[in-house]
Parts: structure tokens; C-alpha cells; sequence
């Protein structure tokens, strides 16, 4: 009986071992993915030292167009470029180490739902704000998911200089984790919140570490490795049996979770509070489903007055009308993404860091600020 136990606890033992060798192996190969919420947990590349001084190099910018803007498709290149870990520099006295200061990966960071991740692309936002842009948008995700991504970014790379956010996570389900889980492996912040919101998964993680591991996120890591990840404009048009659908459908309201509310409160007051520009930028509405939605100008109307002074605020709900610009009741395509972003440029370009020319080409620019 007793080898039988001693065999039982080996074999236990063994698997255990395995699981978290294996766990932690997965989870430094995936580090290196191009996919955008790994560009959080990846550490940050040496910022180069000013020129001129002896021993250091001029800083390095990407290319810029002819119009002395940098060309967004090697912006886009350098985010989904494998970065190298950051190393203290050798000290010339006594074998000391200086260390480096650190390059965020982002000038503009978005956040919000799956309507922030598919209608901001970097490529696009980094032409019109001239800044190396990151969007951390997940689908499904509630604000308050939002709000733990934001924590993470600023704690181990310092704040962005501008932050867009696409409000309208504020109505999905508080207690939904969309694709948070994978991301425990990495932020001691989610994981508490994966175990606050489920324990029993938490402690089906926590038991195998290689079950953090299985879910489509896990599949999306392992194709940026192999390839940078690319825009997620959505392709096509909203199908005419979904337009009937929509059309056919009951009227609703609009409601959003106290949760939700406070989370947005407080990445904005955070955002501030490192001297971040905040824009809270509401993307487009199928006109016939926003027709739908018994409270629609309300709602967002309570939105705005929720939101702390000095965000700039840009209601593009209506900046699209044209069923083929759309996908779905919520997503434009990537044409309703060209025409978006034509309605927001007087007001989101002025809060990059474009050159002063740039901005003056633009007549009649200008914030609407809360």
C-alpha cells in the first residue's frame, strides 16, 4: 500500500512539475508574439541617448513621408516587431550598472470593446496623430476590463500621451472576462480579478497552469508569432437578412452597470493625473438599429455629463450613415473606417503630435471639450 501511495504522489508530482515547466515555457514563447496585448508584458526597449555625447547614438524615428510625417506602415512594422528585452548599460566605474531609461511602446493608446479594437487602426490613427499608437480594444470586454489593461500598460511603461476610448463597453456585463484569462499569466492584477469574478476557473488555472492556456486568444499568440498581426478593420457589408432582422426587431433601452461607470471614471482621472489628453471617442450606430434604442440620445447624453472636465469628446455615432459602411449593428467596415476617421480628423488630429503645417491645413479645426 504504501509504494503504491509513494508511486501515486511521484506520478502526481511529476505531472505537476511538467505542467508548470511547461506553462512557463508557453507563456515566454507567447511573449514574444506581434499580437498588441502582449506589447503590455513584453519589457520596453532602451530609450536611445541623446546625440552628441560621447559613446551614445542619435535617436532613432522611423522614416517620414514627404510631408515630414512618419510613414505609418513602418510604425505599424516596428509595434509588431519582436522587441528586445531592455539591459542596463554598463557603468565605465567599478562594475556598476546605469540603467536605461525605458521606450513605452505607445504614444496613443486605445481602449474600449470590440468596437475600439476593430474601428482604430494603428495604421490610421498613427497618420493622423503622428505618434506610435497601440490599441488594446477587446471584444466583449466591459469597461472595467478596460480599466485593468490601463493599470497594467501605465505600471510597466508610464502613460501614453494621448488615450482614446470608445465608451460604449459601459453596457456590457461587469462580470464578463472576454479574453482576460490568458493575460493572468502574466498580471498578478488580473489574475486576483479572474479569481474575484471566478474562482472555480481560477482554481482550475491555478491547479494547471497549462489550462490558462486553452482558449482562441492562446491561437491568435501563436499566429503572431509566426507573422506581425495586422489591423482588425472588419471586410464585407452588413448581409440584407440582417438588415430585416434589424429592422423586424423590438425596440430596447440602453443600460449601463454602476461598475462600468466607475471603471471609466477612473481611467480617465488616472489618465489626467499623469497628464495624459483624453478623448472619448463614440464610433458609429447601424442607423436603423441606433433607431431601435428608445434612449439612444439620452443615454449618451448621460455619458457626457458623467465624464470629469477637460475630455475631449467626439460623437461620431452618426458620422456614418450608409448600410454598405457597415458589418453588423455595431461595426463599421473598413470603408466606414476611412469615412470615420474624415469626421474625426478636425478634432482628433490637434491632440497628436503632428507638426504645426500639418495642422494648419486643416480649416475650421478645432475640440469640442467638455
Amino acid at each position: 500500500m504504501y509504494r503504491l501511495l509513494a508511486c501515486i504522489a511521484l506520478i502526481l508530482a511529476t505531472v505537476t512539475a511538467m505542467d508548470r515547466v511547461l506553462a512557463s515555457a508557453l507563456g515566454d514563447l507567447l511573449l514574444r508574439s506581434s499580437d498588441r496585448f502582449m506589447a503590455i508584458y513584453r519589457p520596453s526597449e532602451p530609450e536611445a541617448a541623446p546625440a552628441g555625447k560621447p559613446g551614445t547614438k542619435p535617436d532613432a524615428k522611423p522614416p517620414a513621408t514627404p510631408e515630414g510625417q512618419p510613414s505609418p506602415l513602418l510604425v505599424k512594422a516596428a509595434l509588431t516587431t519582436e522587441p528586445r528585452p531592455a539591459k542596463p548599460a554598463a557603468s565605465a566605474s567599478a562594475g556598476t550598472a546605469v540603467n536605461t531609461p525605458a521606450r513605452g511602446p505607445a504614444d496613443v493608446l486605445v481602449l474600449g470593446n470590440s468596437r475600439a479594437d476593430n474601428h482604430f487602426p494603428v495604421s490610421a490613427l498613427q497618420d493622423m496623430t503622428c505618434g506610435r499608437a497601440l490599441n488594446l480594444g477587446m471584444g466583449g470586454a466591459p469597461t472595467v476590463l478596460s480599466a485593468l489593461l490601463w493599470e497594467d500598460y501605465v505600471e510597466r511603461h508610464g502613460a501614453p500621451r494621448l488615450l482614446v476610448l470608445e465608451p460604449t463597453g459601459v453596457v456590457d456585463n461587469p462580470h464578463d472576462l472576454a479574453d482576460l484569462p490568458l493575460l493572468a499569466h502574466y498580471s498578478p492584477r488580473i489574475d486576483a480579478f479572474v479569481r474575484q469574478e471566478n474562482e472555480e476557473l481560477w482554481m482550475a488555472n491555478h491547479a494547471f497552469h497549462l489550462m490558462t492556456f486553452n482558449n482562441n486568444q492562446t491561437m491568435r499568440l501563436v499566429a503572431g508569432l509566426l507573422k506581425p498581426a495586422a489591423d482588425r478593420t472588419l471586410v464585407g457589408a452588413i448581409p440584407e437578412p440582417m438588415k430585416a432582422q434589424l429592422a423586424a426587431a423590438p425596440e430596447e433601452i440602453m443600460t449601463a452597470d454602476d461598475a462600468n461607470w466607475q471603471a471609466l471614471d477612473h481611467i480617465i482621472r488616472s489618465a489626467q493625473a499623469h497628464g495624459t489628453k483624453v478623448a472619448v471617442v463614440i464610433t458609429p450606430y447601424f442607423p436603423t438599429y441606433a433607431g431601435k434604442l428608445k434612449n439612444f440620445d439620452a443615454f449618451f447624453a448621460e455619458l457626457k455629463g458623467r465624464l470629469p472636465a477637460g475630455v475631449t469628446v467626439i460623437d461620431a455615432r452618426r458620422a456614418v450613415n450608409k448600410d454598405e459602411l457597415f458589418m453588423d449593428a455595431l461595426h463599421i467596415n473598413e470603408d466606414g473606417v476611412r469615412a470615420m476617421f474624415a469626421a474625426l480628423e478636425p478634432d482628433l488630429r490637434p491632440l497628436g503630435s503632428c507638426p504645426v503645417d500639418a495642422l494648419a491645413s486643416l480649416s475650421g479645426a478645432g475640440n469640442s471639450t467638455h
